[in-house]
């Protein structure tokens, strides 16, 4: 066993999010996918190894933020149901890909893996929002959340929409798990000045940004990233310690492109399409090849193998902590760990594994960032810089060439939401008015997702984004129309239904929640 030897504490934060990607009824699109993926993938096994880990004396404590859109198909009975047959046609994909006699023991992995997930589903009751609220009243760790549909708040026009997404961001989180979120994770880690008031307002007690959102600070910190500030208006911002995340994430210079690790581009899917059933659509999941090195064909993954190495890399990256730890300045120097949930297990399949190994070695010098808080360490008052994750660190993929179209007609409909707002908001309306109101903001925190410019800047899954797109502003557009009428007409009634049924996201959230979205904060 490694453990660390110098001084220091670690707060491994965990971000899970997913665009709000349901299919309307007898719709069937591959999207869909990319939540069963993560659910058997990242999210059940992240569920077990919390609750192995919580076993433990003393138990280390992680931080975990859940996106409301991914809160929101979670508890779907339509996603639930799609979850569950997704997983038997997988099952039947793995007992056909597994009479490969070269493949076999790569395939009996994974198929092992989605057994256990499936069973982790069934133990929690097909509930798997209630498990981490369970978790987290229990003390194993940490809950939060982020903004409501995950909007890139530097890039929206007005304050009026990056207070929307702020407030019902961390109203639904508690509606859906009856507890309040300290802290936030800024979609992107996209932060700007001119959003620190809101911020503040709004409840946020602490904000995760890169690396250099704190090292250019005004006054700069010394002990940056492993030292967090406070700014003037008493919000904590932590620093992403940028070199060691990078060996948990980076496939071209850290863990994840070891030679023994799954190659995540080796899919059933094209390697043994006689496997898949009629009608499957889009990757499996099963991956039975090794990354293997850049040259010549790749070879058959080695499951025990792979987990071995997994665990050699939490030792290696425990010696990594202890020489940050050791060359640091900051009097209680705090490595902030965060990452996409999804890493472990869907990028990196043995993510997992390691992520087991690092908390057992870690143990007590594992801190959630509200309990870090809870101490009132003395910390430098500054204000962070304007940044964000991503390439360039300022913005740039959310600002893409590709995807400048979809910041400009989020714009449009923003003003066109604030002004019709403004119009009819105390004025008397009939029932179906007022709902097409309150439907043209759910409209537009749908449009105002990160997750579309991310795709058109990588060229990735575009068709998809661009429909996105197209439909909420148009849904913005007559929605609006309809509440301001001076009187409501025929038809008015099935506009409003129609977009209730085809995306019926944040459902739970009543009139009296959604009235006041875009208000200043008192």
């Amino acid at each position: 066993m490694t453990a660390l030897r110098n001084r220091g504490e670690v707060a491994i934060v965990l971000h899970a999010h997913l665009p709000y990607v349901r299919a309307s009824q007898n719709e069937e699109r591959v999207e869909e996918q990319w939540l069963y993926e993560a659910m058997w993938e990242s999210y059940l096994p992240l569920a077990e190894v919390i609750e192995r880990a919580a076993g433990g004396a003393p138990h280390p404590r992680l931080t975990l933020s859940l996106s409301p859109t991914l809160l929101s198909m979670l508890g779907d009975a339509h996603y639930r149901a799609g979850f569950d047959a997704f997983c038997d046609s997988l099952e039947e994909v793995g007992a056909r890909a597994e009479k490969s006699p070269k493949l076999a023991p790569a395939v009996r992995d994974h198929r092992a893996r989605l057994a256990a997930s499936r069973a982790r589903w069934t133990a929690a009751r097909r509930d798997l929002t209630r498990s981490f609220v369970d978790f987290a009243t229990a003390g194993a760790m940490e809950l939060t959340t982020t903004c409501a549909t995950h909007g890139f708040l530097p890039a929206l026009l007005t304050p009026g929409a990056s207070r929307a997404q702020l407030r019902l961001g961390r109203r639904y989180f508690r509606t859906v798990t009856g507890l309040t979120a300290e802290g936030m994770w800024l979609p992107e880690c996209g932060y700007a000045e001119k959003l620190l008031d809101d911020v503040a307002r709004s409840g946020t007690g602490y904000v995760v940004l890169e690396q250099h959102g704190l090292d250019l600070a005004r006054p700069r910190p010394e002990g940056a990233p492993l030292s967090p500030i406070v700014s003037p208006n008493g919000v904590a911002f932590f620093g992403r310690a940028a070199d060691l995340v990078g060996l948990v994430w980076s496939a071209a210079h850290g863990y994840p492109g070891d030679p023994v690790y799954r190659e995540f581009h080796a899919d059933v899917e094209r390697l043994l399409p006689e496997a898949l059933p009629k009608g499957w659509i889009g990757p499996t999941g099963i991956r039975p090849l090794r990354v293997t090195g850049s040259d010549g064909p790749k070879e058959p993954y080695d499951p025990e193998a792979a987990a071995a190495r997994a665990r050699s890399h939490a030792c290696d990256f425990v010696r990594a902590l202890d020489a940050a730890f050791a060359g640091s300045t900051a009097s209680s120097p705090l490595a902030v760990l965060a990452f996409d949930a999804e890493l472990f297990g869907h990028w990196w399949y043995e993510g997992p594994i390691f992520l087991e190994s690092l908390l057992a070695l870690l143990g007590d010098r594992t801190v959630s960032l509200s309990e870090y808080l809870a101490r009132d360490p003395e910390l430098l008052v500054a204000e962070p810089a304007t940044s964000s994750w991503g390439e360039g660190g300022f913005s740039g993929v959310w600002t893409h060439p590709l995807a400048a179209h979809a910041v400009r007609v989020g714009h449009r409909a923003e003003r066109r939401v604030l002004y019709v707002d403004s119009m009819v908001r105390d004025t008397p309306r009939a029932p179906v008015q007022r709902e097409a109101r309150l439907w043209a903001i759910r409209e537009l925190l749908q449009l105002e997702a990160s997750d579309y410019p991310f795709l058109l800047s990588l060229g990735e899954s575009t068709d998809f984004a661009e429909a996105r797109l197209r439909e909420h502003a148009q849904n913005v557009d007559r929605l609006t129309l309809v509440a301001s009428r001076k009187a409501p007409e025929p038809g008015d009634a099935e506009i409003v239904n129609a977009v209730k049924e085809r995306r019926p996201i944040f459902a739970e959230l009543d009139e009296d929640a959604l009235a006041d979205a875009l208000d200043p904060f008192e």
